[in-house]
């Protein structure tokens, strides 16, 4: 099976690495525009069956040349939409693909690729990180055993193992531009039957972390295209919290009051200069991960309602650590990992889907149960309440 990985970043190049170890006998492309990105996946990845290879995913003629001679294509790229959309119209050139994206903006831009995907007999899987990706498929499969799904909700986050030991009490596991547009844009969340936007960095809620401790939780904007799927389930509640150490949330509320994260610029020294700009640069240093810090990722996602006749409830929970021989953090382990194994179960059965098809729709039953088993094969741990 040959594999092309496109961006090598954090967590391209730890999908390329599982896969090669996962996969026998499979062959695996890393791309990137990037020389530096290039350069950390050949010394991490020491295999003779990884070539890496410079590409520009706006480089139509040289990205569907290189899509042609992959069975399997995962989109690591930024999740901008001129990037996902160079993706899309270079995908459908190519005939017979299947691919995943580890992550996504927009999601309901990317149905308006369905017809030239199943035109191209091709299969897009979007969104499969931990959220959006595992979460929506704990949503599916919860969905799946319940007669009848009435709430559903998912905790996620991912932060220092101990409080008071990185500034602020969080350090950069993901895109920085990523989780600070996560604190401005208004979570859409399912509320008696139908889509309703609220107010960001709102504290509603309080869980404990087995063995590690209270964490707050705040509604974001992350059901994604569960906002579809659950709906037309009959589901009638619905939100993303994600967490973090307490305290961490009224910081960065005051960072957003202050107008810190805002897009309209100011001038400072006769230059035009957006605050958000200055506010990534200084945090994204600030947030810089510490080798000697652990850090945890925690997923818990849970629905309510009727099932086996009776009304109840059921959760899945996930727990990843970081790596310290490696040095991967928990989030590159809980992002890359369910997007290798996806790649590696689409690889060898589509089930017969073309088009984009919803994490959610495709990972349930035995499917879920394979992805569950996999996930423990990488020491992620997903338990059954």
């Amino acid at each position: 099976m040959k594999y092309l990985v496109l961006g090598c970043g954090l967590q391209g190049r730890v999908i390329a690495y599982d896969i090669l170890k996962f996969d026998a006998g499979s062959e695996a492309v890393i791309a990137d525009i990037d020389d530096k990105n290039l350069e950390i996946a050949s010394n991490l990845i020491s295999d003779a069956k990884l070539r890496v290879k410079k590409l520009d995913i706006f480089d139509e003629s040289g990205t569907v040349e290189a899509m042609s001679e992959a069975d399997v294509i995962i989109n690591s790229l930024p999740h901008d939409w001129e990037t996902t959309e160079a993706f899309y119209r270079a995908l459908m050139k190519t005939n017979g693909k299947k691919a995943i994206l580890t992550d996504y903006w927009f999601w309901d831009q990317h149905y308006n690729f369905d017809a030239g995907l199943k035109k191209a007999n091709s299969l897009v899987i979007p969104g499969l990180g931990i959220e959006p990706g595992f979460g929506n498929i704990c949503g599916g499969q919860l969905a799946s055993e319940f007669e009848e799904l009435e709430e559903f909700y998912i905790y996620v986050g991912g932060m220092p193992a101990e409080k008071g030991v990185a500034p602020m009490d969080y350090m950069v596991l993901f895109n920085i531009e990523a989780l600070l547009d996560m604190l401005t844009t208004p979570p859409t969340i399912i509320q008696d039957g139908k889509l309703v936007k609220t107010e960001p960095l709102h504290v509603s809620d309080k869980i404990r972390i087995p063995c590690y401790g209270e964490v707050e939780c705040f509604r974001t904007d992350g059901l994604f295209s569960l906002s579809k799927t659950l709906l037309e389930k009959g589901v009638k509640r619905a939100c993303e919290y994600t967490l973090r150490h307490p305290g961490h949330v009224a910081t960065m509320k005051a960072l957003v009051d202050a107008g810190f994260l805002s897009k309209d610029p100011v001038e400072i020294d006769g230059k035009m200069v957006r605050p958000l700009d200055v506010t990534e640069a200084v945090l994204g240093k600030l947030w810089e991960k510490k080798p000697d810090i652990p850090d945890i990722t925690y997923l818990y996602a849970v629905g309510k309602g009727r099932k086996d006749g009776r009304y109840t409830q059921k959760a899945y929970e996930l727990i990843a650590r970081s790596d310290d021989v490696t040095g991967i953090t928990s989030m590159e382990r809980a992002t890359a990992y369910p997007s290798s194994v996806a790649a590696i179960m689409v690889a060898h059965d589509d089930g017969g889907f073309r088009g984009i098809v919803e994490p959610e729709s495709f990972f349930i039953g035995d499917r879920f149960r394979q992805m569950v088993a996999d996930l423990a094969k990488r020491d992620i741990l997903v338990y059954e309440l």
